[in-house]
């Protein structure tokens, strides 16, 4: 007599703490990008190892090595979850801009600067961090600007800005690497720590170049 095969479906695994196995990696993976960001933030790319990042995410270097396979790729991909956060809450805003462009342009440009300041690190790691690491984070870089101009497009496009797409686009690479600039700058005349005060002038100084920008585009 044969038995009878189970109905039932096959478990990821020993649940622990209520995590299966795939889970449970996801956490672990998380918790390095997350002493990542810290550590970068604080001692920069090259005064960060493995075993240290380890050591803070209190895992393995056996688990870093499962997730990543250098810490390039670890920063490469703490890189990309700033920016796809960034990017996330931009989007947001363009679904309900203001009609007026000047009340529009600031909603978008204060919400970038939340996204990347409420938590200096984030910009400490995607500016400051970025540059010069290696060629594949500097690709990566460039890349990033480029989909966040699409963005730049998507609110002149919202206020009426009509003509040649490609033109518009090699503007708005050239109007987000402002605006990213002066968050860098604003950082580092800080010291990398942006009172409110600070934050605020920052917003109305990045607001007042989108909008002269946005001037010249139209004239």
């Amino acid at each position: 007599m044969t038995a009878k095969a189970s109905s039932q479906p096959q478990t990821a695994g020993r649940r622990i703490r209520g995590l299966d196995a795939t889970e449970r990696a996801g956490q672990r993976r998380q918790l390095i990008l997350d002493a990542a960001l810290e550590l970068f933030a604080r001692d920069g790319y090259a005064g960060t190892s493995i075993e240290t990042l380890c050591q803070t995410a209190f895992v393995g270097n056996k688990a870093f090595y499962e997730h990543f396979s250098t810490k390039e790729a670890c920063y490469l991909e703490l890189l990309q979850r700033n920016t796809n956060d960034a990017v996330r809450a931009v989007t947001e805003t363009l679904g309900r801009l203001s009609a007026d462009e000047t009340d529009g342009t600031r909603e978008v440009i204060a919400t970038l600067v939340a996204a990347l300041l409420d938590d200096p690190r984030v910009a400490i790691v995607t500016f400051g961090q970025a540059a010069g690491i290696s060629p594949t984070i500097d690709r990566q870089r460039r890349a990033n600007r480029r989909e966040s101009a699409q963005l730049v497009q998507s609110v002149w496009q919202h206020f009426g800005h009509a003509g040649d797409q490609s033109r518009q686009h090699m503007l708005a690479v050239a109007v987000i690497g402002g605006l990213f600039d002066l968050i860098s700058d604003a950082l580092d005349r800080n010291n990398n720590s942006m009172p409110a005060a600070e934050i605020e002038q920052l917003i109305i100084d990045m607001t007042d170049f989108a909008l002269v920008t946005s001037a010249g585009l139209r004239a």
